[in-house]
């Protein structure tokens, strides 16, 4: 008699625990939200896309349909965080700021996407790069421009010529402590220099680098970023742009170099020995 009640306990207990995994993998599956403040990002498992709503209302930006990402960041607006989201597709506009004005959100364009290498840009987004020494500042080489994390800010600078796209004549490498500054590296067949410019007063500050700067400095560094594209286009992974390698690979170098020194003049650039100084017949 103890041996048969035994038995149906056995059977009983196996039932249960083939029963549980069962109800287990029924339970319908819940997609992640996260909430920043009134904005909500969902995201579901079975799909590299996420979907941003504001107040309980669906939001596409710039009216793309495909949100690849979404970052929030220290500022605010209106009480609401700020965020920067990345948007691909044909109705994609790239990496872009979100703000809360008067109680709806705006975005702006921080860099645009590149149409004639959307895949390459959609696999690799552009977030900037944390200038050196200032993790809060997030520079956009490629775009001319940089973006404050903590003000939400964004930051460019009155300097001549063209400071947008893989071929700039100048590249925007750092920005002065006081963020009304930014500092440029020129490179015009292989003459290297720098240019200081403010935010609404043109140059502030000029330097020539010396002859040797692109062979001794430059060029290696143009190198490794082709190296570096090679290799992961064999190895078929990682990404492949090497004008956005030898961007980044020329900021750390800069950041490496160059430090923001005040003087009479305002901020100037210093290193290697040399110091950007205000042009000729510009007063200080």
């Amino acid at each position: 008699m103890l041996s048969l009640s035994f038995c149906r306990l056995a059977a009983a207990a196996t039932l249960a625990a083939a029963i549980v995994p069962c109800a287990q993998a029924q339970a319908p599956y819940v997609p992640v939200t996260i909430q920043y403040g009134d904005f909500v990002v969902t995201s579901d498992r079975f799909d590299p896309l996420v979907t941003l709503s504001f107040r309980q209302h669906g939001y596409w930006p710039g009216g793309a349909r495909e949100v690849a990402e979404v970052r929030p960041l220290k500022a605010t607006r209106e009480g609401q965080p700020m965020l920067l989201a990345f948007t691909k597709g044909y109705t994609g506009q790239g990496t872009i700021l979100i703000g809360v004005q008067n109680g709806e959100p705006l975005m702006r364009p921080i860099s645009p996407m590149q149409r004639d290498s959307m895949v390459r840009t959609e696999r690799d987004p552009e977030w900037g790069v944390p200038q050196p020494g200032r993790p809060e500042l997030l520079l956009f080489a490629r775009d001319g421009r940089a973006l404050d994390t903590g003000t939400g800010e964004l930051l460019w600078f009155d300097v001549p010529g063209g400071v947008t796209g893989d071929y700039a004549p100048a590249m925007l490498v750092s920005v002065s402590p006081d963020g009304r500054r930014g500092a440029y590296l020129t490179n015009a067949l292989t003459k290297v220099g720098i240019i200081v410019a403010t935010r609404d007063d043109g140059v502030a500050g000029v330097l020539a680098l010396p002859p040797d700067t692109y062979q001794r400095w430059l060029k290696p560094l143009s190198d490794a970023a082709s190296a570096q594209a090679g290799a992961a286009i064999k190895a078929r992974q990682g990404r492949t742009d090497s004008n956005r390698i030898r961007r980044e690979l020329e900021l750390a170098w800069f950041g490496q170099q160059f430090q923001w020194k005040q003087g009479k003049g305002g901020w100037q650039v210093t290193g290697l020995g040399l110091a950007t100084a205000p042009p000729e017949g510009k007063q200080p």
